[in-house]
């Protein structure tokens, strides 16, 4: 009877042991070679036990998610140094409880957390240069606590208190936050706050070394754009406490800037800009189909167009396609045209039975015929970004010709935008262009927006989104429905405005003559 106890417990011990495995944390996907030079990536001879409450990891580039590893008890995990950051690094951990992070975080991601229901507490001790956003936590009852106890150089997340982090109201802010996104969470430190703490003055220098080396990296990837931004923040603090790395760091600034555009943002780039200038290459007539056009009758009579556009100035039957196209016609980036005649009808049609959207060049298409079908002339513009050969991501948005103004004005279907300058004169793409290279006041409509989902703002989207896709514009020299693919109409050809030296070859008559592109009407009804 002893034996057989003694047996039995043996086999438990035995069962015991077989489940404490070893874990060998492994570097991730992200990157295939050091974000710094002479930095180790990540040390993959890292090993613990599965069984493990606590664990420390050195000095890395970068992390694995952790929900990968098969950690059984883990209760808390520190980290010295480390680069990148994922978003999700804790995801669906049940047992976790406290994180802490003891050296410099280069960047980390939004959503840091999520789905832990018994992590408490998330402290970093050390500087942050950046963060994502804008959400912290999801799905994390317990947590309460997130501490910062030092210099933050960009601070992009928000607080937002919901069901599933009911006891996260606020973060601890113990340090000093030099730019942030939502001022509402915490007021951006001042010269005074940090001269007054030597460990402040001291996470600012640490800060600054530490973006010189991601700058003046030989492949950081994308980080080093993170890294000029977050530097160009951190300069200033530098400067006005006479730091000796503010030299040293305006040095590594200005060598990023000069590896090339991956550092410079969409509208610096477009700062950068050369001018046009009159050219003497051949150039077409632009052609706008009259609204006795057989193709935009059916259009205006099938949609009662006439009704639609109604009987205002032509400003106010301009801007009413356009809300009417953007309300009927959903935007769908993924989706290209349906099958059929590129008109507004197969468009409108196909998008109703089929419930889907289509891309902004199948409603800027759209706009352009009923505008035209109601005797305004209109052309449809593709915008695209200075990198137009490795930079898929182009805008397609609709001009109109406004006679009680004189001009044309842009209007785009996709974001029900049209813009304006302070005064409130409308704007069309060539004058956006220039304001935003010279700094000059724009005012985007206040109703912008993505499918009545998501607002649009001037500063995301004529600042950062239309300042990549201004750089060049190229449009039809036929403007009438089905000006492109199965038509029995003749085709145009497509002209595209670039500045001086530029590189693109996707038009068939590119041009620097910029009068000549924004050009009247040579008949207007």
């Amino acid at each position: 009877m002893k034996k057989l106890l003694f047996t039995i417990v043996l086999c438990a011990i035995g069962t015991i042991i077989s489940f404490a495995e070893n874990v060998v944390i492994k570097k991730p996907n992200f990157f295939d070679s050091p974000i710094r030079d002479n930095y180790i990536l990540f040390p993959d001879s890292l090993v613990c036990s599965s069984e493990a409450e606590e664990i420390t990891i050195p000095d890395v580039g970068m992390i694995g998610r952790f929900e990968d590893y098969g950690f059984k008890n883990l209760k808390k995990v520190s980290f010295g140094n480390i680069d990148y950051v994922p978003s999700g690094l804790f995801r669906d951990n049940a047992t976790i409880e406290e994180i802490e992070f003891n050296g410099i975080v280069g960047h980390f991601d939004c959503t840091l957390v999520s789905h832990c229901p018994n992590l408490r507490k998330v402290v970093f001790r050390g500087p942050v240069s950046s963060t994502g956003g804008p959400t912290f936590a999801f799905d994390c009852p317990q947590l309460d606590s997130v501490i910062f106890e030092n210099v933050v150089d960009r601070f992009n997340l928000n607080i937002v208190p919901t069901a599933e982090c009911p006891k996260l109201e606020e973060f601890t802010n113990n340090g000093a936050f030099l730019n942030v996104w939502y001022e509402n969470l915490t007021p951006k430190a001042t010269v005074e706050d940090i001269i007054a703490n030597h460990e402040l003055i001291k996470g600012l220098e640490q800060l600054a070394e530490y973006q010189c080396e991601v700058l003046r990296a030989t492949n950081p990837k994308w980080m080093r754009k993170w890294q000029y931004f977050n530097a160009k923040e951190l300069l200033p603090y530098l400067e006005q406490i006479n730091s000796e790395k503010a030299k040293i760091l305006k040095e590594a600034i200005d060598y990023a800037w000069n590896v090339g555009d991956d550092v410079k943002s969409e509208l610096e780039v477009l700062k950068e800009s050369p001018s046009y200038q009159k050219d003497s290459i051949q150039k077409p007539k632009f052609v706008y189909a009259q609204p006795t056009d057989s193709l935009l009758r059916l259009t205006r009579e099938r949609f009662n167009l006439d009704s639609i556009a109604g009987n205002g100035d032509d400003i106010s039957r301009i801007k009413n396609l356009m809300y009417w196209v953007h309300d009927n016609i959903e935007h769908d980036g993924h989706n290209d045209f349906p099958r059929g005649p590129r008109n507004m009808r197969n468009i409108y049609d196909s998008s109703k039975r089929d419930s889907c959207g289509y891309n902004c060049r199948a409603l800027a298409i759209s706009l352009t015929e009923a505008l035209l079908a109601e005797g305004i002339p209109a052309r449809y513009i593709t915008c695209e970004s200075k990198k137009w050969d490795t930079d898929y991501d182009c805008h397609v948005i609709c001009v109109a010709w406004s006679n009680s103004l004189n001009k044309w004005i842009w209007v785009d279907p996709t974001f029900a935008a049209y813009v304006t300058d302070e005064k409130g004169l409308l704007l069309h793409p060539g004058e956006v262009r220039y304001r935003l290279q010279n700094d000059l006041p724009l005012v985007l409509n206040e109703d912008a927006n993505w499918n009545h989902r998501n607002k649009q703002t001037k500063e995301d989207h004529l600042d950062h989104y239309m300042a990549k896709n201004l750089y060049i514009m190229s449009i039809n020299t036929i403007n009438q429905a089905e000006p492109e693919g199965e038509t029995d109409h003749p085709k145009g050809q497509h002209v595209a405005l670039v500045p001086l030296n530029s590189n693109y070859t996707n038009a068939d008559i590119i041009t620097t003559d910029d009068e000549w592109f924004w050009q009247a009407p040579e008949i207007v009804k």
